[in-house]
């Protein structure tokens, strides 16, 4: 079955946004590359903050997702690693999102509290995480720098694409970007792991 139109001006709209930044995609170009009509497209979607309105929606069916990754002293490496993933694949999927904020705007009042809620629920998961690491003796960190460390984390995967956007001229991730951003992160506490954490997180690409 053929995907519908409005499904197909989400898809298009995204890999513009991505590829060419929000404020540089019209949605005559939208319409262009979805072979309709802008008028088509306005039956739709009236302007281009409710096309950001849709993918902000889809985002957080995938951040739903990430945090409801469980956790245990026991598998916290091999579910660290899995957090790790999926948080840097909704910023490889929805990237304008990351990047172009200062461009599309805030949200609306009823998704921006959800965005504070994700926030903070994403600290706390982190700070869960690592605290699992200490108790599996993975990594050696004092308490109190954990909510630090947490903040920090979060810091650099939120934003990642924003900082190459403005430092080096970077508009759409590849993957050797995405993945310089995954090792950013883990500098962040990869002293403080043991030899045995650091091997398990370098084999598995995450290090």
């Amino acid at each position: 079955m053929a995907p519908k139109t409005k499904d197909r001006i989400l898809a298009a709209s995204l890999r513009l946004f991505n590829e060419n930044g929000y404020d540089a995609v019209t949605t005559a170009r939208i319409s262009e590359e979805v072979g309709i009509s802008e008028g088509n497209l306005w039956y739709h979607f009236r302007t281009k903050r409710d096309l950001v309105r849709e993918h902000q929606l889809a985002l957080f069916v995938l951040i739903d997702k990430r945090l409801s990754v469980p956790s245990t002293p026991e598998t916290v490496l091999e579910n660290y690693a899995l957090l790790n993933r999926m948080m840097f694949e909704e910023v490889w999927t929805y990237q304008y999102l990351y990047r172009d904020q200062a461009e599309y705007g805030r949200a609306s009042p009823e998704l921006e509290e959800r965005v504070h809620q994700i926030y903070d629920m994403t600290t706390r998961i982190l700070i869960r995480f690592f605290r699992h690491m200490i108790e599996a003796r993975h990594l050696d960190m004092p308490e109190d720098e954990l909510a630090p460390l947490a903040d920090n984390v979060w810091m650099v995967i939120r934003y990642w694409p924003s900082f190459l956007r403005e430092t080096r001229r970077v508009l759409k991730l590849d993957k050797a970007a995405l993945n310089a951003g995954i090792r950013h992160h883990f500098a962040l506490f990869e002293t403080h792991l043991t030899k045995e954490a650091r091997h398990y997180f370098d084999r598995n690409g995450y290090a």
